[in-house]
């Protein structure tokens, strides 16, 4: 079989009929060359936001099976028309759902995981020539179509170029690559033109938003490298590899998540494994912890969550507060949490003394911090995150970083 070829489209890069074609046009170009085409799309520019708007006009909770049946959608409108496009030039196209195409999830409906994939009709449609466009952010559960949460488009196209065994694994988006931070935040960011699957979960962990954390992680455990580049213009992208791959540096990107809450929880009657159980039986996600031993010998928790956690979190605090198991909480969603992130922080001294010196001498307050061998974070005023970014970008002189591939 000749050489496959999986390609996603984003939300952006097919929000029109203009980029349905000029899409359209590109893949009939590399499938004239001889490549076998598996394309994956999302939905068309905002159409998920518009299904989520329309949803809460209907019902304040409705069913996640139901959730899953509305968004699925916008993906399909997207495979169906890219393949009329591309069948309007003259190339034979099918369409195809995600479980049409083999993808099956586990039953968490709207936050689906991928479990396995069936390649067969697939590889089947490819045989005979076909160009496969797939609804991307899918997945087959029992008889039921569930999705893969926000982005999981690109957790599609990363999975299918896994069990396809693909020579190229290319994400187009509006963006020409993976910045050292966020080009409308800091003008002078730089483009990257490689990152190791472990800074980019870091990355993509800490509110950089060009490609899904849980992609990224698909493509490490089967050592697949990721091209990110824009689906606008001809930038050479940036790679997404192996550490082991890539020249070393101290810091590769900082990045900002403002979709975050602090929770703290003060005079815990119980150790605080009790209490974080009770949280985790919510099937909640802790992003950053601390816990303080009081002189009292009390015991003070302090956690991270995302914002729409906050209500179920707060129904059971309530619970332990009226049967004393702690006295009190405080809930705060006016907060971000600011990340330096690079393979070189833990072989370096001195990183986080000037990560924190940086942000003192900026006048931001610092509520929580956490260090991992290539991330450091901190947990600052919402107001403050765009500062914070910018300071520490000129901080560590990220516009005038060059990754490279490391010499063989």
């Amino acid at each position: 079989m000749n050489r496959i070829i999986v390609e996603k489209y984003g939300g952006s890069s097919v929000g029109s009929v203009d980029r349905m074609k000029a899409i359209a046009a590109n893949v009939v170009t590399r499938h004239s060359l001889g490549y076998k085409m598996v394309i994956v799309v999302s939905a068309m520019g905002d159409t998920t936001d518009d299904l989520i708007s329309l949803m809460n006009q209907i019902a304040v909770s409705p069913r996640h099976r139901e959730m899953s049946m509305l968004l699925s959608t916008g993906e399909m409108v997207s495979s169906a028309l890219l393949s009329m496009a591309i069948q309007a030039l003259g190339k034979s196209a099918t369409s195809l759902t995600g479980p049409q195409g083999g993808i099956h999830a586990d039953s968490v409906h709207t936050e689906a995981k991928i479990s396995s994939i069936d390649t067969r009709r697939i590889l089947e449609l490819l045989e005979r020539d076909e160009i496969i466009v797939m609804a991307g952010y899918q997945g087959k559960v029992g008889d039921d179509i569930t999705v893969l949460g926000r982005g999981g488009s690109d957790a599609s196209a990363v999975a299918l170029a896994a069990a396809l065994g693909a020579d190229q694994c290319n994400i187009y988006t509006d963006v020409n690559g993976v910045y050292s931070a966020d080009p409308r935040v800091v003008p002078d960011a730089s483009l990257l033109d490689c990152i190791s699957y472990e800074e980019m979960i870091e990355l993509a962990g800490s509110g950089a938003r060009v490609m899904m954390g849980r992609a990224v992680e698909i493509a490490r455990k089967y050592n697949l490298d990721v091209l990110v580049k824009s689906s606008f213009d001809e930038s050479s992208g940036t790679l997404i590899t192996r550490e082991d791959a890539l020249e070393k540096v101290v810091i590769t990107g900082v990045a900002a998540n403002t979709d975050v809450a602090k929770i703290s929880i003060y005079g815990l009657h119980r150790n605080a494994h009790a209490i974080l159980r009770c949280v985790a039986g919510l099937n909640v996600n802790i992003r950053l912890l601390t816990v303080n031993e009081m002189p009292n010998h009390e015991t003070n928790l302090s956690i991270i969550v995302h914002p729409d956690e906050v209500m179920p979190i707060r129904q059971k605090l309530d619970e332990l507060k009226r049967s004393e198991q702690i006295k009190s909480y405080a809930i705060n969603t006016d907060v971000a949490k600011v990340s330096i992130v690079g393979s070189g922080i833990a072989t370096h001294s001195g990183v986080a003394f000037d990560m924190f010196d940086c942000l003192a001498e900026a006048g931001i307050d610092v509520f929580m911090t956490s260090t991992s061998e290539i991330k450091i974070s901190a947990i600052i005023p919402k107001h403050a995150a765009n500062d914070a970014v910018r300071a520490l970008h000129t901080t560590f002189k990220l516009n005038t970083i060059k990754r490279k591939l490391a010499e063989a």
